[in-house]
């Protein structure tokens, strides 16, 4: 069996609108039309694949099977032999799973190019008509919450539809350039040039670096990727980079003197600074390359430790660091934090009570010596953590 009109993919379509290109080119009524033949069909071939070819469009993607992944891939594999194509041009197609993260975001993959999940848009996907006049697809652009303007065309993206403003969505409408309601789609406004820089930025070669700078801004400064001031907000942050994020810790740490309850050397990093170091993790996936937000925090505290020199009197240098914190300034795991304080490289504020442990979150190391520590290796390598001390 195989399709009578074999469809070709576009390199950048997504998995959903190419399947509905398919059910149109071969005259089904709609995809859920021929899901259903493709549902007998993988059966008769697959018993194990039952329910394991979705018949909507929104629940298609590899990524969205979650611990059927498996028999999804089983699937496109024979959906890709009746469409006469290679199962690896479907795949490109699709967002995968990914171990690595951006901080504790889950990420997905599509063609080597890693986001953050959340940064998928679940509901709603807003369309250049200029663009599906000229190719008649879906771009996987146009599902990034933070893609709000055709960089081809300099115009937002109609996300509302004008007659029964309810979401554009082609995944519950089946059509490209119609609403579920029937009515035709109508060009948005000429976009702004916040919107069309981040547009150019996430079409570009820098996309993957920016996706994580995406995620912590949008966790640090509590805006949405939805919000429309979103773009601007960010490109205003950025084009002062790092001044600006350097003067809000400055300010931060001088009101931390000013507030201060305890001496310093009594002091979680996080009382001062919050989740800092944490959110930091957020900008760049896994240990892939260099984190531009940790080096920027990281000379911020080297300056804080100079400024700071050790004395009678605690100060800012002294504040207390959790393995956690220490494995971030160091660019390692929490496991080589542990190693340099058994190995005596790093010492604790009061060794642990008999028959303790030391816990990750306990704030016991301080950063004058973590920062000096830091220093006193060679720069790590793009790719891979810093290894202070060998294995076991």
């Amino acid at each position: 069996m195989q399709f009578l009109s074999q469809t070709t993919p576009y390199p950048d379509e997504t998995i959903e609108s190419y399947l509905f290109r398919l059910s149109q080119d071969n005259g089904y009524l709609g995809f859920a039309d021929m899901a259903d033949i493709l549902w007998d069909w993988l059966v008769t071939q697959d018993h194990e694949l039952e329910g394991a070819f979705p018949n909507e469009l929104q629940s298609v993607d590899v990524y969205k099977a979650s611990q059927s992944s498996n028999f999804r891939v089983r699937a496109l594999r024979l959906v890709a032999q009746l469409a006469g194509v290679e199962a690896s041009e479907l795949f490109n197609l699709c967002w995968l799973h990914s171990n690595t993260q951006f901080g504790a975001l889950t990420a997905v993959s599509r063609g080597g190019l890693l986001v953050p999940r959340q940064l998928l848009r679940k509901s709603g996907i807003p369309v250049c008509i200029e663009c599906l006049k000229q190719d008649a697809h879906i771009p996987y652009l146009w599902h990034l919450r933070a893609y709000k303007a055709c960089h081809k065309h300099n115009q937002l993206l109609t996300r509302i539809c004008g007659h029964c403003a309810a979401e554009i969505d082609y995944r519950a409408s089946e059509a490209f350039l119609e609403c579920e309601c029937g009515a035709a789609i109508k060009p948005a406004a000429k976009a702004n040039q916040a919107d069309l820089k981040l547009a150019n930025a996430l079409a570009g070669n820098a996309v993957a670096k920016l996706v994580g700078l995406m995620a912590w801004f949008s966790q640090c400064q509590s805006i949405s990727y939805d919000e429309d001031e979103f773009s601007e907000l960010f490109v205003s942050y950025f084009s002062n980079w790092p001044c600006g994020f350097e003067g809000e810790l400055i300010s931060t740490a001088e009101l931390a003197k000013v507030k201060q309850l305890r001496p310093f050397n009594h002091t979680p990093f996080n009382d001062v600074f919050g989740s800092l170091l944490k959110d930091s993790k957020l900008a760049c996936a896994g240990s892939q390359g260099y984190n531009t937000v940790q080096l920027a925090i990281i000379a911020f505290l080297t300056k804080l430790v100079e400024q700071n020199p050790k004395k009678k009197h605690p100060n800012l240098g002294d504040l207390l660091l959790s393995m956690l914190d220490a494995a971030v300034i160091l660019g390692t795991s929490a496991e080589q934090v542990f190693r340099l304080y058994e190995e005596g490289f790093l010492a604790a504020v009061q060794p642990p009570k008999k028959n303790t442990f030391l816990k990750p979150s306990d704030s016991v190391f301080y950063l004058r010596q973590v920062i000096e520590l830091q220093q006193s290796f060679a720069p790590n390598m793009p790719n891979n953590q810093q290894q202070f001390v060998p294995p076991w």
